[in-house]
């Protein structure tokens, strides 16, 4: 697969993860080779394991990091400070993308910032989206 390949396919998502290049018949040891080495070559960032985006000379739209954030751990939701920043409910600036989750908590820096994921009980996540309706 060629770079050019790779930027027809993905089109204008902004973060991309292995299954989609992996659809039909591709070779997937061909497909984590290629991009293992795009990632070494600065054309796309590597988010965690099998979640990549393009590199800025590369990137159609730019990821918010509250897109990245959902993309890294889909069961999740923006929460806490990042939220309450991007609301303007308190002056300060966070530099973190604060997300809660029922899964494992984790923390990630990436060249997109950095991403925390706090652990919440499984009552209190779905409690949380309730109220939003």
């Amino acid at each position: 697969m060629e770079f050019t390949e790779l930027t027809e396919i993905i089109g204008d998502e902004p973060v991309f993860d292995t299954g989609l290049l992996l659809a039909g018949d591709a070779n997937p040891r061909e497909i984590r080779r290629q991009l293992s080495r795009w990632r070494q070559a600065g054309k796309i960032y590597q988010l965690r394991r099998g979640l990549y985006c393009l590199a800025p000379p590369f990137q159609k739209v730019k990821p918010h990091p509250f897109l990245v954030a959902n993309r890294m751990i889909p069961a999740s939701y923006v929460s806490l400070q990042s939220a309450l920043a991007y609301y303007g409910m308190i002056p300060e600036y966070v530099p973190v993308t604060t997300s809660v989750t029922t899964s494992r908590p984790a923390h990630w820096e990436t060249p997109l910032g950095i991403f925390d994921f706090r652990h919440i009980q499984v009552d209190f996540l779905w409690l949380s989206f309730g109220r939003c309706r």
